[in-house]
């Protein structure tokens, strides 16, 4: 029972720090999708549809029973699989690309050698990558439960009580592009854990949205209480306004969300290179140089140009997944069906 309860426990890691990445840390893509001032309100709509998907990948993992996106993407899609894998390496590695530049953002706040941090930081993500699945769940285990502490901290102190729950209007489109977007690389990670129970499944995913919709209130309640929309990264200016002290937390709390969104985006490209580039060393030195190719283009305008398209793509992937779980089942009552009709005919004869 205990041991179980730890599997729900590092799966719930594994999605949160999927999750949150420097976009989501940083306050920048709260911004980017619902405004300056966003609705508080948003961020239970999404904890439940995080709690949804997270549900729905998970299952399919359980069914597919592959340990790489590009198998999944093979057992989900079938014939179409080469359209499915192109879309997948594109979300992740525009968001692979989106933490390397925030690597490189966050450094400069103290000194530009852009884009030596991100090399650096890109090179650790890569050794533990390229160890397997269980390295990335290490890793988030471990940083994950500090991220959540902090970032409630840095936004906890910065929020001018009472919250206003009333900021901007509720679009349900930006809410439904939002999750799409952070869960298609979810998907990429979670439909290749496979040994969870349904029970299992259920509770990791549940404490897992409950998490990110109290970040989300976190941080949209200091962004009613502080006009930081403006900056690169909103949170810092957030943790500022509570003093210098919080300030310096804040920095780490979003270096570690970069990393753990960096190693499943990471893990996820490497996995589908890898299937065609034999040589680990040449598989990861690939997915890093791609990378840096889009983290060039700058955190703010990776963010604001291709977050969207990732949120558009994954909504089509949310959906393929939900087919194919809908139709493996009724495949599977159809063949148990048939089994039974079979047994009674035999036994009668």
């Amino acid at each position: 029972m205990f041991k179980s309860f730890l599997r729900s426990i590092s799966v719930s890691m594994l999605i949160v720090g999927t999750v949150i990445g420097a976009g989501f840390a940083s306050g920048r893509e709260v911004v980017t999708f619902f405004g300056a001032v966003p609705n508080v309100f948003i961020a239970l709509i999404a904890g439940a549809m995080v709690f949804g998907c997270s549900v729905l990948f998970l299952f399919v993992g359980r069914r597919v029973q592959k340990t790489d996106m590009g198998e999944v993407n093979g057992a989900v899609f079938g014939k179409v699989r080469p359209i499915a894998d192109v879309f997948m390496l594109f979300n992740s590695v525009t968001v692979l690309g989106a933490m390397l530049a925030a690597t490189d953002s966050l450094a400069a706040e103290f000194i530009n050698i852009r884009p030596l941090t991100s090399i650096i930081l890109g090179l650790l993500c890569a050794w533990i990558a390229v160890k397997g699945l269980q390295g990335v769940i290490k890793a988030n285990a471990v940083l994950v439960p500090i991220m959540i502490v902090f970032l409630c901290a840095c936004t906890l102190s910065a929020i001018d009580f009472p919250l206003k729950a009333q900021g901007g209007s509720i679009n349900a489109y930006s809410i439904i592009l939002y999750v799409a977007m952070n869960m298609i690389l979810g998907g990429g990670v979670l439909t290749t854990v496979h040994k969870l129970s349904p029970r299992e499944i259920l509770l990791s995913s549940a404490i897992a949205a409950l998490i990110i919709a109290g970040l989300l209130v976190c941080i949209m309640g200091a962004l009613q209480s502080c006009a930081a929309a403006h900056a690169d990264m909103p949170m810092l200016l957030i943790a500022l306004k509570s003093g210098r002290v919080m300030y310096m937390i804040s920095l780490p709390v979003i270096a570690a969300s970069i990393f753990t969104t960096m190693l499943s985006a990471f893990k996820s490209v490497y996995d589908y290179i890898h299937g065609f580039v034999k040589n680990k060393l040449i598989s990861a030195g690939i997915v890093l140089v791609g990378g840096l190719a889009v983290g060039a283009l700058g955190f703010t305008s990776v963010v604001n140009m291709l977050y969207p398209i990732t949120g558009a793509i994954g909504m089509l992937y949310i959906a393929c997944n939900g087919w194919f779980l809908i139709r493996t089942r009724v495949k599977t009552k159809v063949k148990k069906k048939a089994r039974r009709i079979k047994t009674k005919v035999c036994k009668s004869t």
